[in-house]
């Protein structure tokens, strides 16, 4: 039976795998300047990612770099394992649980995933509305992964809010919403074969419907 909708969130996801690295700049941290970034010849330093000092502190970023780059050759393990020791060096700085979110994703472990970046979710906030609308979006695409279609949604739904409250963290509303409406579709699309999939049940290994009402209507008797 068609599953278009289903199709189309799962090639959506695919994307967004595909482009998650790119939503945090990894060049950013390396100039100290976090996720805030730079708008032109404007530069706002970030102090939640520190200086390299030689202290705990100082090792956050070239964790970060270097997991960075283990993510890019495709050494997933490896670049779990730089992600966490930059959140040991600095466990407060929502990057490294970012990173981390999209390492153990990559790695198919999606309830590290989920952890992570709920983490992430957590130390961001209000101090980081662009770095937190994309954790929203990641965790909403989760949840598809998932198949919690109904916590999706939610989760779609909160990144909607997320993005309405905060204009300047500048987040894709049309593909939160473009992905609520086919996640909606796909369940009235599902709801509708449920009778299908039903008489498939009912029907398989030669038995007959038990619903006499879901029986087509008898021919009429012929006359005498």
């Amino acid at each position: 039976m068609p599953r278009r909708p289903l199709r189309k969130l799962r090639t959506l996801s695919v994307c967004a795998l595909a482009t998650a690295l790119a939503l945090v700049s990894v060049q950013a941290v390396a100039d100290g300047t976090g996720s805030g970034g730079t708008s032109g010849s404007t530069k706002k330093k970030n102090t939640d990612v520190p200086a390299d000092t030689g202290s705990s502190g100082g090792a956050f970023k070239p964790a970060i770099t270097d997991g960075s780059t283990k993510y890019a050759a495709r050494d997933f393990a490896g670049a779990v394992a730089a992600f966490q020791k930059a959140i040991e060096a600095d466990p407060k700085n929502p990057l490294g649980h970012y990173f981390l979110g999209e390492a153990q994703l990559a790695n198919n472990n999606l309830t590290e995933a989920e952890a992570a970046w709920t983490r992430a979710s957590l130390e961001s906030a209000e101090k980081e509305p662009a770095l937190r609308a994309k954790i929203l979006f990641v965790l909403a695409d989760l949840k598809e992964r998932q198949k919690k279609w109904d916590e999706a949604k939610a989760a779609w739904q909160v990144y909607l809010d997320w993005a309405a409250k905060y204009p300047e963290a500048k987040a894709f509303t049309g593909s939160g919403q473009s992905r609520q409406q086919m996640i909606g579709a796909m369940q009235k699309q599902d709801s509708a074969y449920a009778v299908v999939r039903q008489r498939i049940s009912d029907t398989k290994d030669g038995k007959t419907f038990t619903d006499l009402t879901k029986q087509p209507p008898a021919a009429p008797a012929s006359s005498p």
